[in-house]
């Protein structure tokens, strides 16, 4: 692999401190952003902040509670319908780039030699839309929506991985008024180029933070 992975519970505040000063897959869109945009640079300044030392300056985004609730139940599940033991209290940091880190959702046990994503949908509809989406572009780069390849892409560029799990996972009222549980997963390959274009950005994006905090870039 090419990051080094550290057990440690999300959400826990040494979780909370490896996030601090570094990109993270989940938030690389932002970086990606046009830079005159507000997710740009509101994501910039919470860079700098840290750098300067600020605690709590990254926000807990309200959409994300739907997710952490039915997080645990989604990980059984697919523990169950793959027979594949999972390992989910993790944290990567690229080996390269210190300032890049994710927490994947999940890595296969014990190997950890595949991983993935899981997308928690509240919606019955958006979970059959979002499959029949994925489905419709199986086997290429874009088959999950557009919001979540930085992300996924992310992951494989941190890990050296060919391929990373995209999980859409439902629980709630079918169409119909009964009660279902859907799990679906695709392959989503890597994106060498994109990566590039990534790599590109970020370390522009943090040779930027580091010069409004009035510090040296640190290249590690």
């Amino acid at each position: 692999m090419e990051c080094r992975i550290v057990q440690v519970e999300q959400g826990s505040d040494e979780w909370l401190d490896l996030r601090r000063t570094r990109i993270t897959a989940s938030c690389l869109k932002k970086v990606m952003a046009k830079k005159d945009t507000k997710a740009y640079t509101k994501y910039r300044q919470e860079i700098v902040l840290e750098l300067l030392g600020h605690k709590h300056v990254e926000e807990s985004p309200e959409w994300a509670r739907e997710g952490r609730e039915q997080e645990p139940r989604a990980l059984a599940g697919y523990q169950l319908k793959f027979s594949q033991p999972l390992e989910h209290n993790l944290f990567l940091i690229h080996k390269q780039y210190d300032w890049l880190a994710a927490s994947p959702d999940f890595l296969h046990m014990p190997e950890y030699d595949e991983g993935g994503e899981m997308k928690i949908r509240k919606l019955y509809k958006n979970y059959r839309n979002t499959v029949a989406g994925c489905e419709k572009y199986k086997g290429e780069p874009r088959c999950i929506p557009a919001a979540d390849r930085h992300q996924v892409q992310g992951a494989m560029w941190l890990t050296g991985y060919a391929f990373w799990w995209y999980v859409n996972y439902y629980i709630g009222d079918d169409l119909e008024g009964g009660q279902v549980q859907k799990i679906h997963r695709i392959p989503v390959p890597r994106d060498q180029e994109f990566i590039e274009r990534m790599e590109a950005r970020a370390i522009e994006f943090m040779k930027e933070c580091y010069e409004r905090a009035e510090l040296e870039y640190e290249h590690r």
